[in-house]
């Protein structure tokens, strides 16, 4: 969870085994309230007992950290950085997303169409590139022996996944041991030793994926996939303010400003959850979490269930 404080937050976990709250990244934290005009935290991911989010700052430039904590060592690290324009042309460090004991993020580069942040010709957006496009991308997982891109000397353990010198390659998710990325021609879906199972030719904005499906995310609709035929088994249209949230078997989560909507692709069938604020979700095998302004909710997977059913 991230939970909002004056000019900076805090990432807390709730130890379920335990029953109690524990405070990984503590409100401005290693950062020493800096208070800086871009500071923010987001995009925390969870992976086993490890959780993993995007730390902002800066003032004229963005500052992109992947911090990372576990639940026996409480110390926030930074795996990667990133430093970048207004705009996003630079470096940066994000895409952060946990599953079982997979953790993965995407390091890279904008390109920059006016020279803003250096004026070196090499950094100037291609041609047909829109401007602020990810030019080069390289994806990195929690584990092994390797240096971390930070590399700091506080923690060390991180294998490189897949590069890319020209393109895209940004984590949208991952289930199972692996990761789907964004490409500059659609979604690919890679082990995490970096093998290449399937490429599949659709401009995701977001995506979610579970067992044999990916969700992905389109301008106009969310479209479903076989993993293993690669296969387009099904197309829904949706408003432009909804966003993909989760994909659990045959469950989606979708959410709209204050409601989460569940739906059973299987036969259409769906449920709502308004928790009060903008509703954000998650859904794992165990059951659906759902967190509003003020609070985080459980719903156990037979309940939800029984609610599809009746």
């Amino acid at each position: 969870m991230v939970i909002d404080f004056p000019g900076c937050a805090s990432v807390e976990v709730w130890d379920a085994t335990r029953g109690r709250v524990a405070r990984l990244k503590r409100p401005c934290g290693q950062y020493g309230g800096s208070g800086g005009s871009q500071e923010g935290t987001y995009g925390v991911a969870l992976a086993g007992t490890r959780a993993a989010w995007i730390h902002q700052d800066g003032g004229n430039t963005v500052e992109t950290y992947v911090d990372t904590a576990t639940l026996a060592r409480h110390i926030p690290v930074s795996l990667a950085s990133g430093g970048a324009d207004e705009g996003g042309a630079g470096t940066f460090a994000g895409a952060v997303f946990g599953d079982g004991a997979l953790l993965a993020f995407t390091v890279g580069t904008r390109c920059d169409p006016d020279g803003a942040v250096n004026g070196r010709p090499e950094d100037q957006c291609p041609a047909g590139k829109p401007r602020y496009s990810v030019v080069t991308a390289s994806v990195w997982r929690v584990g092994g022996k390797g240096p971390c891109p930070e590399q700091t000397p506080a923690f060390s353990g991180c294998t490189r996944v897949a590069f890319a010198p020209v393109g895209d390659l940004t984590v949208l998710a991952v289930d199972a041991g692996r990761i789907a990325v964004r490409t500059d021609t659609g979604v690919r879906l890679l082990t995490e030793q970096g093998t290449v199972l399937r490429d599949f030719a659709v401009a995701a904005r977001t995506a979610a994926l579970s067992g044999g499906r990916l969700a992905v995310r389109t301008q106009s609709a969310i479209e479903i996939y076989d993993t293993e035929t690669g296969v387009r088994s099904s197309e829904l249209p949706v408003a432009r303010g909804i966003t993909l949230d989760d994909l659990e078997g045959d469950l989606l989560v979708t959410s709209a400003r204050d409601t989460v909507t569940i739906r059973r692709l299987d036969d259409g069938r769906t449920t709502t959850f308004r928790p009060g604020g903008t509703a954000l979700a998650q859904l794992e095998k165990p059951g659906l979490f759902v967190a509003g302004k003020r609070r985080v909710t459980f719903t156990p997977m037979s309940e939800l269930l029984r609610r599809l059913s009746s």
